[in-house]
Order: structure tokens, then C-alpha cells, then sequence
């Protein structure tokens, strides 16, 4: 499955993000949950700049709107550790899955 763009990926974990943190903003450890699977999602599908754009953007959604009050942010270092791993993951795992499949040129 090809990889989309860092910008296009970027954006689709913006809107995710942004879903996520509406729907689950009243409960920190629900939004941070939801937050996760939105960046493990975006992740699959795009480059490692576009997840790791993603793990920043949803994290200042969690700081500004889950943590922070009102918009204003809140460094929480945690979550950032938290996302940036999912992201991580979720690209080696797709790394591997890659490096398994046959080569084209093989076939």
C-alpha cells in the first residue's frame, strides 16, 4: 500500500485529532487513548514526517483543550512521550512488514 504525503497525512491526523479530542475532551484518559489510535492510524498510512506531525498536532490538542483550559496550553511531556511512541511503533511495525515482503524485482 503506498504511503501519502507528509502534508495530506499531516492534515487527515489534524482532523482525527481534532475529532478525537471533541468527542472525548471531558475525560483525559479516554482522549488520550482516542489520541493514540488516531496517530497509530495515521501512521500506517503515511511518512514518518506526517506521523511524526501528527504526534506533535494531536499533542497540542491534548494540552490545550484536555489539559489546558480554554485553549491555553499546557506542556504535558507524558502524553508527548506517550504519542511519539505509538507513532514510532506503528511505523517500525510497518517497516517490518515491508522488509518481509518479497521484492518486486525477484518475482
Amino acid at each position: 500500500m503506498p504511503r501519502i504525503g507528509s502534508a495530506p497525512g499531516s492534515a487527515l491526523g489534524f482532523a482525527g485529532g481534532v475529532v478525537a479530542t471533541v468527542v472525548a475532551g471531558n475525560w483525559p484518559v479516554v482522549a488520550l487513548v482516542a489520541l493514540v489510535a488516531v496517530v497509530v492510524a495515521v501512521s500506517l498510512v503515511t511518512t514518518p514526517l506526517g506521523a511524526a506531525l501528527t504526534a506533535l498536532q494531536c499533542w497540542g490538542l491534548y494540552g490545550s483543550f484536555v489539559v489546558g483550559a480554554e485553549g491555553y496550553f499546557a506542556a504535558d511531556w507524558p502524553a508527548l512521550a506517550v504519542l511519539a511512541a505509538a507513532g514510532t511503533a506503528s511505523l517500525s511495525g510497518l517497516a517490518r512488514g515491508r522488509a518481509a515482503a518479497p521484492s518486486p524485482a525477484r518475482s
